[in-house]
């Protein structure tokens, strides 16, 4: 017995001894047991040993007493992928012993469901009820153990009696960068974030750990061969999707409440059962049921009322039975989600007089499966639309689809993250300036296909993408002439510095020939106060005078009269001197003197034209970098502003 060992027997003293007492075994059987069992957690893979870790601290004192006691005894177990039925099963069998250390566990092999067939594909193919079944007919002649994966369960009322139900799908990184520090303890190796335990075959991480000689090398083994680039039929975790809002928040508050149903620890009632999408095409809608899916590791099934018309010969009573079919299939399948795609097909019952009973009939056949005697625990469902104003309102009633989520095109903060999701390799802040420009007009399905596009074109010359290729990839190819495009990045340029003179940094700058060119930037709170006022006006007015500085003449400006910078400053400027009631009259006023409001037009312009000539150099300097970058995200103006302005504090001036 080594030192080592001998240190281990001794810290796991006291977990001994109550068995040793209860079994009768002298203190030199116990020793032999701990040294027996140490040795077998030496031998332990990587992967059995990381789920072991988790494993062990759960293990009952219930169970503990029915092993002392050779009863029989259930344990389920959940894992992520059908890879990780083995090392799962090797490492319940491994705590099995660890806590109860009686010469029967540690010596004599229990009689446990065989782990072939556990891991065999005729396990997977088996329904529910036959899986059920085989468990039961085993669960009077020794330890059974049921590894389960995603779209796998038993009966409800068989897994309740199981003596201990473990969940190791939300295995983490810091579970997998832990196995391999255990490997290298001397290192402090980073585990990529990117890589979750459904996304890393088990037996390549003993593979990699085995063979590598750091930990730097078993990690980038793995995960060369685990990162793949996403692609259009994948689907991707809900904790990897951006761009939801609410909806996702909810989302991921149902995956921990399907978790902790599995586990026994709460009651369906407590499941929030429906909720409705509601949104324009192409907002990732689908997407967003099937990552849900995903995430709760529960099967997905997709239907419409046009899939429910196609059975049969599309008589009502094919419909209604299709109908019915899909919720069976569900109900059998549970826990799962039915997701009813283009639920707005469906009218409210008497929105016409033409086939309304044909109507009527198909909703109350869908309010049947719901919620009434057709309606089966476990079965989650989530509907989608484009328009809900003709939904029938007991469809959305509590109960049913009562949550309500509107799904719109990601903003630029959600669509750089899924912009950075796509192209891991590429920096943050060469991603946001494309974020900023494509945000409003982008969804993530049209994110997904630029940054595919910008794979390819990296691939082509045999490099990693970077942000100058997405810029390439994702900007419109500007044909524009070269006087028209310096003078619209001069008049942004003039935007941009007029704000950074302010205090603030605008979150980008754009001279793509889509929009024309524009400064996006957060307006002060406390936009009615005078002062922030006069701060919006010389920040609108300050592109034509950098015109009027730099190049000696000024534009009318992007957009109609009403929407050019000077439209917009003649309007705050009436604004000031009428309805806010902070001009040269006090009272509210809707009739303003158009003197007034060109003196003052007038004097905040000359203003603008003293800071422009301030700081010409800092305009041209900027126009020059818009030129070659198209678009600079806030990380560069930011740089930009200490570069240019390196000891001095910036502010109103």
């Amino acid at each position: 017995m080594t030192s080592k060992v001998r240190k281990l027997a001794r810290l796991r003293k006291s977990s001994v001894e109550p068995a040793a007492a209860n079994s009768g075994i002298d203190m030199g059987m116990q020793d032999a047991i701990a040294e027996a069992v140490d040795e077998r957690l030496k031998r332990m893979s990587p992967s059995t040993r990381m789920i072991f870790d988790r494993v062990r601290p759960l293990v009952p004192d219930g169970l503990k007493r029915r092993l002392e006691a050779a009863k029989p005894a259930l344990v389920v177990v959940h894992v992520a992928a059908h890879g990780w039925r083995r090392p799962a099963y090797d490492a319940i069998v491994a705590a099995l012993e660890d806590a109860v250390r009686t010469e029967e566990i540690v010596f004599s092999r229990p009689h446990y469901v065989p782990a072939d067939e556990i891991a065999s594909r005729s396990w997977q193919r088996k329904g529910q009820r036959e899986r059920t079944e085989l468990v039961m007919s085993m669960l009077s002649s020794g330890i059974t153990i049921v590894g389960l994966v995603a779209g796998e369960d038993l009966d409800p009322a068989v897994a309740a009696i199981a003596h201990m139900t473990v969940d190791v799908i939300r295995i983490d990184v810091a579970d997998l960068a832990g196995a391999v520090a255990s490997a290298f303890p001397d290192s402090n190796a980073s585990w990529p974030a990117d890589l979750g335990v459904s996304d890393v075959d088990p037996q390549w991480l003993d593979l990699a750990i085995g063979r590598s000689s750091t930990a730097e090398e078993a990690v980038r083994l793995i995960a060369a061969a685990h990162r793949r680039p996403a692609t259009e039929t994948a689907v991707p975790m809900l904790e990897s999707l951006y761009g939801y809002g609410p909806a996702r928040v909810w989302g991921l508050r149902l995956v921990d409440a399907l978790r902790e149903y599995r586990a026994g620890t709460r009651s369906w009632i407590d499941v929030d059962a429906g909720a409705l999408f509601v949104g324009p095409p192409g907002t990732g809608k689908t997407l967003l049921a099937s990552a849900l899916a995903r995430s709760c590791g529960v099967a997905f099934i997709p239907t419409s009322y046009s899939a429910w018309q196609g059975t049969g010969e599309g008589h009502l009573g094919d419909v209604t039975r299709s109908i019915r079919k899909t919720f069976s299939e569900a109900a059998s399948q549970s826990p799962c989600i039915v997701f009813i795609d283009e639920i707005d097909t469906i009218p409210t019952r008497g929105a016409t007089t033409r086939h309304d009973d044909w109507w009527r009939t198909i909703v109350n056949n869908l309010l049947e499966c719901l919620d009434g005697t057709g309606r089966r625990e476990g079965v989650i469902v989530l509907a989608a639309c484009n328009d809900d104003r003709n939904l029938d309102p007991a469809l959305v009633r509590s109960g049913r689809l009562d949550r309500r989520f509107h799904i719109g095109l990601p903003n630029e903060d959600d669509l750089a993250k899924i912009l950075a999701h796509h192209l891991p390799t590429v920096p943050e802040d060469e991603i946001q300036p494309a974020a900023v420009t494509l945000a409003g007009s982008t969804s993530g399905a049209d994110a997904a296909r630029i940054a595919r596009d910008v794979r390819q074109l990296a691939r082509s010359e045999g490099r990693e993408p970077s942000g100058s290729d997405l810029l390439k990839v994702a900007l419109p190819v500007d044909d524009r002439p070269a006087g028209l495009r310096r003078r619209v990045a001069v008049h942004e340029a003039g935007h941009a510095v007029a704000i950074l003179r302010q205090g603030q940094v605008p979150r980008s700058l754009s001279i793509v020939a889509a929009n024309g060119g524009e400064v996006v930037h957060d307006v002060p709170v406390s936009e009615f106060l005078l002062e922030d006022l006069h701060a919006q006006l010389a920040i609108g007015l300050a592109g034509r005078a950098a015109e009027e500085v730099v190049l000696g003449s000024v534009s009318a400006g992007a957009g109609g009269p009403q929407m050019s910078d000077l439209g917009k400053a003649t309007q705050l400027v009436a604004m000031i001197e009428g309805r806010y009631g902070l001009g040269t009259r006090l009272g509210l006023v809707e009739k303003i003197d158009e003197a007034v409001v060109e003196r003052r037009l007038r004097i905040a312009y000359a203003d603008a034209l003293l800071a422009a000539m301030r700081d010409r150099y800092a305009i041209e300097t900027l126009a020059e970098l818009a030129l070659e970058r198209q678009v600079l995200g806030r990380a560069t103006l930011s740089a930009f502003r200490d570069t240019i302005w390196p000891n001095e504090l910036t502010g109103p001036k």
